[in-house]
């Protein structure tokens, strides 16, 4: 009896679980959580967490037993609790989900696979999202992410084998020795997770982008899903399945509300960034502990004031929106991104506190405490990381603008229930502030707020500053932005910001222009408003919608004035008015397959705009013919016409799509990586959003490439050799017309007929 151990830590549900999966497929199964005494005392646990916590492993254990065996719940240090649970069973195996926790959990992980190294025993930990181990720099993290978040989620077992254990029962907080909390927490487990992703994705989420940074609107707009994501009694890899779906069922949809598209993809973006931050602390641990950027040491250290952070913690600065979401997080446990980074700002700018001992009170405040997000919120707050721009939020302006008539602040600050409105925001100010049971501000925002960046700009002027800066974004930058400074560079166009890096910071107010090395997402409102789309001319109507942020993107705008000066200087194939037909002749809606193609043809009058094909009077190109070769084989009674002019195929939902546009004359890929597959990216996402199912075709390693882009179950995938002279020989016999028929029929949507018409017809 192969005996397999599953521990379960930060992923207590049983759906999308892969070590339970796999260990299911090879023997008995051993399911395990252990309360451990080091993190149950740890400073950033709490009653609530534990209230939490022992919802989800009472729903797990339910789950569990009715797949055939019970959670079995032991107390102690992991290494000799294991060790035990090997001893008693004979457990031949461990398996595990990789974690990325605080400092004590990754001594706890080195531990035990020292312990399973010493016994021989196979420890087998599966990522459960996109934070990689062992990664030195963030070079393809972004491709990473995608892939894994595109991977099917990992089906439930259908049953368990147990091994005879007694679960030995969840403990309560007098038996663990936490002390209780009569916090307003919602209900832990996996049911829950789900029926909040569903709430959020068809009724709450509708106007998410417009009133997730409001605490007045965000309690019921946001998700609400941080602590499932946190406890994993939902995966990340079910929610970005769920919201894709979701996004391509309501543009789908005529009669769906317009603000869910918006609200949805701003939602993706965050669930990106959930990994993005979650892996600094992976990649540098000592992130919870000091700070990122060392040469920053000292800046806060010698200036802390005990006062300032008692009342700082109670609610009691003088602030109203500053006590009033602090009253909050005590009394609930969490508050919405931007009152956490206010209060954030607040306790490290204006009070000068280093972000330690605050950064500490607040995990053990929020439920939802995901130590990789945190501390790199901590410092990116604080402004000890050194790539992001220094924001410092003014606690009176985000009142006013976030709590325009009161209503939060009123909720919570009760003794300022007397305060005219006028007033409620700047209380101080009122000639009746002396009869309040409300304290006067704690410091004067302004002068505080400028004596922290002058201190944090002499900091940056230091000559230590740079050079560590640059190793802090080699290592935990975002891509992007070098991306598109790569990008602005083969365009021949300047930089977007050429000031030194140390000049980006105190000495050019917030919101004017980002550090060329801010990774920071724009979470508060502060990118300029976009230039205007650039819609080409007869495009039909699902199509402009679609890809209109494409239009109106600075990439979109540098790619038509690089494009403009090419064709004053060469000839450019295919013809201005040709660039678009591919979507001009097959609208959104209408899309049945796509044909991935890489390139347009470079020599005079064969690109079109479509994939593969030339205009009437033009020799067949080889590859082309090669297709049709393989169609007569594939296709009983296909006949080859003299000519190359697929427009009936595109008039049938055949998208014939090239990666890239335009082309100079006699130089193949001379438009690569100009800013077109940026574009031709957002048109695949774009069909991959649709509800209906759509076959890709995807012919050689670029186009196999774009795999990654196609995230909809919905959808089918076919693949093999390009149909080139050089590959042909791979090519022919993979019957791809047959497959497209076949995949289109069941899913109801009808055949293709391959057969062209024997004469073109413009």
């Amino acid at each position: 009896m192969s005996v397999q151990l599953v521990w379960f830590k930060k992923d207590l549900r049983v759906r999308d679980h892969a070590p339970l999966h796999h260990a299911a497929r090879r023997g008995p199964v051993l399911p395990v959580y252990i309360y451990e005494p080091e993190q149950l005392t740890h400073e950033e646990f709490a009653g609530h967490h534990l209230s939490y916590l022992n919802d989800c492993l009472n729903e797990l254990n339910l789950r569990l037993r009715a797949l055939g065996t019970p959670l079995v719940i032991r107390h102690g240090e992991a290494v000799a609790a294991l060790e035990e649970l090997r001893e008693e069973f004979g457990v031949a195996a461990v398996w595990a989900h990789e974690e990325t926790g605080n400092g004590v959990s990754y001594a706890r992980d080195r531990r035990v696979r020292a312990w399973a190294r010493a016994r021989g025993l196979p420890l087998t930990e599966l990522p459960q999202n996109g934070v990689i181990r062992r990664m030195t720099n963030r070079d393809g993290w972004a491709a990473t992410w995608e892939e894994r978040m595109a991977e099917p989620q990992t089906p439930v077992p259908e049953r368990l084998s147990g091994v005879g254990a007694e679960s030995g029962g969840v403990r309560s907080h007098a038996e663990l020795g936490v002390p209780a909390s009569d916090r307003r927490i919602p209900p832990g487990g996996q049911a829950e997770a789900h029926a909040l992703l569903d709430s959020f994705l068809t009724v709450r989420g509708v106007n998410y982008m417009r009133e997730m940074s409001s605490p007045v609107t965000a309690e019921e707009s946001c998700s609400r899903l941080s602590a499932p994501l946190a406890f994993g009694t939902i995966s990340l890899r079910e929610v970005v399945h769920a919201t894709r779906q979701r996004l391509a069922e309501v543009k789908g949809d005529p009669h769906a509300d317009p603000r869910w598209v918006r609200s949805l993809r701003s939602y993706e973006s965050r669930l990106h960034w959930h990994c993005h931050f979650m892996q600094r602390l992976e990649s540098e641990p000592q992130m919870e502990f000091r700070n990122l950027n060392r040469a920053l040491d000292g800046l806060r250290e010698p200036h802390w004031n005990q006062e300032h952070f008692d009342r700082w913690a109670h609610g009691q600065t003088g602030y109203p929106m500053i006590d009033a979401c602090m009253r909050m997080l005590r009394e609930t446990g969490w508050l919405n991104f931007r009152m956490r980074a206010l209060l954030v700002s607040f306790a490290t700018q204006h009070l000068w506190l280093h972000w330690r001992d605050p950064g500490l009170f607040l995990a053990r405040e929020w439920l939802d405490n995901e130590p990789g997000i945190h501390w790199s919120q901590m410092q990116m707050q604080s402004s000890t990381v050194g790539i992001n721009r220094v924001r410092i939020y003014s606690p009176t302006r985000q009142a006013r603008e976030q709590d325009s008539g009161g209503e939060f602040i009123r909720r919570w600050l009760p003794e300022l229930a007397d305060v005219p409105g006028d007033f409620l925001h700047t209380p101080w100010e009122w000639t009746g502030a002396g009869r309040l049971d409300y304290p006067p501000p704690i410091v004067n925002e302004q002068e505080a707020g400028r004596l922290a960046r002058a201190r944090i700009s002499a900091a940056r002027a230091a000559p230590a500053f740079e050079a560590e800066a640059r190793r802090l974004y080699e290592k935990h930058g975002s891509r992007k932005k070098a991306d598109r400074r790569a990008e602005r560079k083969a365009l021949g166009l300047p930089e977007t910001s050429a000031r030194p890096l140390r000049q980006t910071s105190a000495a050019h107010p917030a919101g004017k222009r980002r550090s060329p090395m801010s990774d920071q997402p724009d979470l508060f409102g502060l990118t300029p408003e976009p230039p205007k789309a650039i819609l080409p001319a007869g495009l039909p109507e699902s199509w402009q919608r679609a890809l209109e942020p494409e239009f109106a993107a600075p990439y979109f705008h540098d790619l038509k004035d690089f494009l403009v000066q090419e064709r004053r200087e060469q000839t450019i194939f295919p013809p201005a008015a040709d660039v678009f037909n591919a979507l001009r002749f097959t609208p959104l809606e209408d899309v049945r397959v796509l044909i991935l193609g890489q390139d347009p043809y470079h020599r005079p009058g064969q690109a079109h705009g479509l994939s593969f094909s030339v205009r009437p009077g033009v020799t067949v190109p080889p590859s082309l013919r090669n297709i049709y070769k393989e169609l007569v084989a594939d296709i009983p009674g296909f006949t080859p016409p003299r000519h190359g002019y697929l427009k009936p195929w595109a008039e049938q939902g055949i998208l014939l799509l090239n990666a890239v546009l335009t082309v100079r004359e006699g130089q193949a890929n001379s438009h690569a990586n100009k800013g077109w597959e940026h574009f031709t990216d957002a048109v695949i996402r774009a069909v991959n959003d649709r509800p209906e199912r759509v076959v890709f075709v995807l012919w050689g390693a670029y186009a196999r490439k774009k795999k990654k882009l196609i995230t909809g179950p919905q959808h089918v995938v076919i693949e093999s050799a390009h149909p080139s002279p050089l590959s042909e020989a791979k090519f022919f016999g993979s019957r791809p017309f047959s497959q497209v028929n076949a995949a289109l029929e069941e899913a109801g949507r009808g055949a293709i007929d391959w057969q062209l018409p024997m004469k073109a017809e413009e």
